[in-house]
């Protein structure tokens, strides 16, 4: 559990030069809106005034900053839509767009053509509705890696789906011109020297039966943002990988989102309620990187992930060969394993990794399935060769040697 980033602010929002209150829809295209200044039944007052769901602001926004930031727009739901999803778009919650618009609740269903008033902190371009001509060789996955877009919402698009897929058959794709890429754009500032004082910290015993032998406490960085003080000890060898894995993901990757590293470990190890393991100084919880512009939170939904972070941060987890086991709960792992697609893994090259999609006949990937870690990664560090009262698992087969041969190699 990340109980220790509980405690995080939400992220500030944004100035805004005219701080116009008074603007509303004018017209609006399926997956976005355009913003226009009128006037009538449907206008919307600014922060302090009730809005067309009856509802004041001030109950929805309590910094001002924020709410004078924030564009009306009126969404217009595309196929396969999820209400998660459109809010992660915007930048707001899927409790205020509920809100907003008197809807069931958080999982409610959208149909196509549903309209959404929603108070944006960010405006993307609309979706669009492509149609893409069938290649020699083409497969439906292939097709779904290539266009960015799920594979099961592809074939929900072109359903009844055609018995066979030939070349010069036309699908229909919806594509995101608006997606962020925040990964292998450009590197990112050289990986810092691995701060003195590191040494001589050792785990003693099981992660779940342990102790914590000299506890070093993780340093304060810029590289990441650090949970409850009383919860960051942890052996000199998990320490020493970790840092490594961090600065080689953002030297590597280039990202520059905020990460956040939860429990570790007490100091001296033992006992650590509600946790099960995080005894011994080797399990480190971290929180799946967010979508730019996602409100802050300990615990974020599958569609407020930025995946393709979370999978470059794995793959430089898993380079320096000391991972031991990475938990994840199972339906997650499958959009994990799509942003590794996305971003050029061939599928042979994620069997060792990551257990899905064969979870019962894979129990010795690297990420594994483990209840409860929905909105973080558990990583587990192996033993040092120091730690001579450590008690590990049974050796994980290693992954493929292009993937953790150089994990400063450039990328473009």
């Amino acid at each position: 559990m990340l109980a220790a980033l509980a405690a995080l602010a939400l992220l500030a929002g944004r100035g805004d030069d005219d701080g116009a209150a008074r603007d509303e829809v004018a017209a609006a295209v399926e997956g976005a809106a355009t913003i226009d200044e009128v006037d009538g039944a449907d206008e919307v007052d600014g922060a302090g005034e009730s809005d067309e769901s009856g509802e004041s602001d001030e109950a929805g926004e309590s910094d001002e900053a924020d709410a004078l930031a924030r564009q009306w727009v009126r969404h217009v739901v595309v196929p396969r839509e999820r209400l998660s999803e459109i809010a992660a778009r915007y930048g707001v919650t899927r409790e205020d767009v509920v809100r907003r618009n008197d809807l069931s609740g958080p999982r409610a269903s959208l149909k196509r053509g549903t309209r959404l008033k929603i108070h944006a902190r960010q405006v993307p371009p609309p979706r669009e509705e492509i149609e893409y001509e069938v290649l020699e060789g083409d497969s439906w996955s292939s097709i779904a890696v290539k266009h960015h877009v799920d594979y099961r919402d592809l074939l929900a698009w072109n359903w009844p789906r055609p018995k066979e897929l030939g070349p010069g058959h036309k699908l229909a794709i919806w594509i995101d011109p608006g997606r962020p890429q925040t990964v292998n754009l450009r590197h990112g500032p050289p990986p810092p020297p691995l701060p003195e004082g590191l040494d001589g910290a050792q785990s003693v015993g099981k992660p779940a039966r342990g102790r914590l032998r000299d506890g070093i406490q993780l340093p304060e960085s810029d590289l990441y943002t650090r949970g409850h003080e009383r919860w960051l000890w942890a052996s000199s060898h998990t320490l020493r990988n970790l840092l490594t894995a961090i600065g080689e993901f953002r030297y590597s990757s280039g990202y520059e989102g905020e990460l956040v590293i939860g429990s570790m470990s007490r100091r001296r190890g033992g006992r650590f309620p509600p946790h099960r393991s995080h005894q011994s100084g080797r399990d480190v919880d971290i929180r799946l990187p967010l979508l730019p512009g996602v409100p802050s939170s300990f615990s974020p939904n599958a569609d407020e992930i930025d995946w393709a972070a979370a999978w470059e941060l794995v793959r430089h987890l898993v380079a320096t060969e000391e991972v031991e086991v990475i938990f994840l709960e199972g339906p997650l792992q499958r959009r994990l394993y799509q942003a590794a697609l996305w971003e050029g893994v061939v599928a042979e090259e994620l069997k060792p990794i990551i257990a899905w999609p064969n979870r019962q006949g894979n129990e010795k990937a690297i990420v594994r399935h483990s209840r409860g870690h929905d909105g973080h990664i558990h990583v587990r560090f192996r033993c040092g060769l120091d730690e001579p009262r450590c008690r590990p698992r049974r050796r994980r087969p290693q992954p493929p040697a292009e993937l953790v041969a150089s994990p400063s190699a450039a990328t473009g």
